[in-house]
């Protein structure tokens, strides 16, 4: 059984789009598990009637207040042998059930989205970073490398190492990156579109093409905070060598530029980070016109590049933690 587990707040023009794509597939063994924020509309009715009619869908209502919490609490009710978590204003696309029988031969599953408006029309084509992928571990972590979290499904026994999440992070994205990362002894690259990944006008962090620089300071300070949540609390994602001093200067140094409201060329060049930190830098801070445009360029040529070619063989990532006999066997 796969569980889904859905934070909502306030998407009450949105939910049902969410979970009417679940109720339509072939696929029956599942259940969702969602998790209602403190809504101001009228988002928890909605889901009570929706959960009045479909005995695999169960609400509760936070105990805390944010997504952290909120996912933590509800994977406690969760009792699938998968999880995915996806939010209630996305859409999954039902081609994401063609891929659920290989799911027991991997620890976690990755992949590409659908960027939309508001009212679902396809923007761009989402395609995963790759170095998470091949990278090792200490590469991601010292570089706070993530995906999205809704890109991933894995196993409860990755889902016992991702939760509970500490409650002062943040965010969660980064979090499900790294740990997946770490305990992973499998990943599976799906190269195709299997999520719609809704855009608003008001949206902050999540605002793909968002470059304003008062939200690319919030962003930076958040990244700051969440780097000092998991080195203060001596998280299992510092291991030997990683929690030495220095070990997050580059990268700290980084977005504590970026959270700045103005950076000067001296500053980015001065600097010890290394080129593609300072090259982020100058676009972002000093021609973030640049930023959105560059983003739908990629965009475009990954849409041509599908269009062109047939479909990539999913990629297979054994962890760096594997044996190398294990992980010559795995490979196979």
């Amino acid at each position: 059984m796969i569980s889904f587990i859905m934070p909502a707040r306030n998407v009450s023009s949105y939910v049902n789009d969410a979970i009417d794509p679940l109720r339509r597939s072939d696929y029956t063994d599942w259940e969702l598990i969602i998790i209602e924020d403190h809504s101001t509309d009228d988002t928890l009715s909605i889901l009570r009637e929706i959960e009045k009619r479909d005995c695999r869908i169960r609400v509760f209502e936070n105990e805390g207040v944010g997504k952290v919490v909120g996912l933590n609490y509800g994977y406690t009710f969760s009792s699938g042998a998968f999880i995915k978590c996806i939010d209630a204003d996305d859409v999954l696309d039902t081609k994401f059930f063609d891929h659920v029988n290989i799911m027991n031969n991997y620890d976690a599953l990755c992949h590409d989205s659908y960027v939309t408006t508001s009212k679902l029309r396809i923007t761009g084509s989402y395609s995963v970073d790759k170095s998470i992928l091949i990278k090792d571990f200490s590469y991601c972590l010292k570089y706070l490398k993530s995906l999205p979290r809704w890109t991933w499904s894995f196993t409860r026994s990755i889902g016992d190492r991702i939760f509970p999440m500490p409650t002062e992070l943040p965010f969660e994205d980064v979090w499900f990156s790294l740990m997946i990362k770490k305990f992973a002894r499998r990943i599976r690259y799906i190269n195709d579109e299997l999520y719609y990944y809704r855009q608003h006008d008001n949206q902050v962090f999540g605002g793909i093409l968002n470059f304003n620089s008062e939200v690319v300071s919030f962003r930076a300070k958040r990244m700051l905070k969440f780097i000092d949540v998991i080195v203060n609390e001596q998280t299992e994602l510092l291991v030997p060598g990683t929690n030495d001093a220095g070990f997050f200067d580059g990268v700290m140094h980084f977005y504590e530029l970026m959270a700045r409201q103005t950076v000067n060329f001296i500053d980015i060049f001065k600097s010890e980070m290394p080129m593609e930190l300072r090259l982020k830098l100058i676009i972002y801070k000093k021609l973030s016109f640049l930023a959105p445009l560059m983003i739908k360029l990629k965009w475009f040529l990954d849409k041509k590049r599908k269009a062109i070619t047939k479909p990539q063989k999913n990629l297979i990532v054994n962890s760096e933690y594997c044996s190398k006999d294990r992980a010559e066997t795995d490979i196979k």
